[in-house]
């Protein structure tokens, strides 16, 4: 799961922004933001649990189905959000900076509170 979100980050950097037309409901860059750091750390908790990968697929299935159902977004409208954000790198980049500078924030206050 760590690998594909990279290489979805990967891929923000070799695409081209081309495609002008605005998906209906995009998500904003915030939303994406809050999205991609609940997603991540719902992945991170998968993996330390150590199970099969069928297990865990089944358990972030859950996990992720819980995180688009607190921030209120369905899965259609994260997945063009996302689409749209690969595809417009300067605003996608920042999308995944700032995903990635909470992530470590988050990282750090784990480690410092131990």
């Amino acid at each position: 799961m760590k690998k594909l979100f990279l290489l979805a980050v990967s891929c923000l950097f070799f695409t081209c922004g081309s495609n002008e037309q605005v998906p209906e409901g995009l998500l904003t860059e915030s939303q994406m933001v809050k999205l991609l750091v609940d997603i991540r750390v719902a992945e991170g908790k998968v993996t330390h649990l150590l199970l099969t990968p069928d297990s865990a697929q089944k358990v972030f299935n859950i996990l992720e189905r819980r995180i688009f159902e607190e921030h209120g977004i369905d899965t259609t409208a994260y997945k063009s959000s996302y689409q749209y954000y690969l595809l417009h790198p300067k605003l996608g980049g920042s999308i995944f900076t700032a995903a990635m500078d909470s992530l470590n924030i988050m990282k750090e206050r784990v480690t410092n509170s131990k």
